[in-house]
């Protein structure tokens, strides 16, 4: 970033409130020093730029004082615009109709040359978020939570039964075309994560019934935890394909290491809890990945294939099992 779009950057985090020096180089990965520089050319420029000195000071922007209209060159033009359109390749979001109306409002302020630079740049890109098909009903509640550490109840259903629980919102993101949230759970008396879609009603919880909860919640987590068993080390050798499937899970994508062509090696730490979704991870790659340790791993992995040749080794298919 050169000095004339950072002096402008500046101005504009300084009109979100209070900041450091520090703060400042952090953000714009130069030295403390420079950005004093740039706080003295600010001033001299007739910015109204206030220093406050003392423990909490800093530098902040004299009352009043805005920016002219928002410019943008044609980067940042079609990065704000490839943004906004991720969200739209979500079946629904907290932003479903404000989405359209920046989408449209964006658009207004960007000059017309600008566009149609922009415009063969914006066709080549592309996000690739799988379809699904849901409604988000009770998203706007979780969020209102949030702020206030509030709580809900909430009918989930799960993989095994729906059932009503008790939950304090904490965050909520979005992955793989889901939205999802964690919150602490009563019933569980931990931290779990939720599919929004799958949060069939949600209730306000009483006041009083509140602080009851929270007070249950802290006194839960203060208690010391039990003794988690270890962390199984495995590893495996990746196919090109696996190891494209293995890179999009935001927990093992980084811990492979090419060691031949179209060769990746996969070595990670699983949690204890994790060792089911390890074998179902790797029994869906197939024959385009193979442990190499644990051995444990290795012998359930076998039996799961055994268990569907035995499903399709008969010519007349079975009757699916009832419950």
């Amino acid at each position: 970033m050169n000095k004339i779009n950072r002096l402008a950057a500046i101005v504009m985090a300084l009109q979100h409130g209070l900041e450091t020096a520090h703060s400042l180089a952090d953000k714009f990965e130069v030295s403390r020093r420079t950005i004093l520089r740039d706080i003295q050319s600010l001033s001299e420029m007739n910015v109204p730029i206030i220093a406050i000195s003392g423990p909490g000071g800093g530098f902040r922007l004299m009352d009043g004082y805005v920016l002219p209209p928002l410019q943008l060159d044609p980067v940042e033009a079609a990065t704000l615009i490839f943004a906004l359109e991720g969200i739209s390749h979500y079946a629904d979001t907290p932003f479903q109709e404000k989405r359209w109306t920046v989408m449209d409002k964006i658009k207004g302020i960007i000059p017309d040359d600008v566009m149609t630079r922009i415009d063969p740049m914006l066709q080549q890109l592309n996000h690739y978020i799988p379809e699904r098909n849901y409604i988000l009903h009770h998203l706007e509640p979780l969020l209102a939570c949030i702020p206030e550490q509030g709580w809900l109840r909430i009918l989930y259903r799960s993989a095994a039964r729906q059932r009503w629980i008790q939950i304090r919102p904490i965050r909520i993101y979005a992955s793989a075309g889901f939205w999802y949230c964690d919150a602490y759970s009563a019933e569980h008396g931990e931290q779990r994560v939720f599919r929004v879609d799958r949060i069939l009603e949600a209730e306000p919880i009483d006041a009083s019934k509140t602080r009851q909860l929270t007070t249950a919640a802290e006194r839960e987590l203060s208690q010391p935890r039990p003794m988690e068993r270890p962390s199984v080390r495995i590893q495996a050798r990746l196919s090109y394909r696996a190891m494209v499937e293995a890179e999009q899970d935001r927990h093992i994508g980084e811990k492979m290491t090419e060691i031949a062509p179209d060769l990746w090696e996969l070595s990670f730490l699983c949690p204890a809890d994790q060792w089911e979704w390890a074998v179902r991870f790797f029994y869906r790659l197939g024959r385009e990945a193979e442990v190499i340790e644990p051995e444990e791993l290795r012998n359930e992995i076998r039996q799961h294939a055994v268990d569907v040749y035995r499903l399709y080794e008969s010519t007349t298919p079975n009757s699916c099992p009832t419950t």
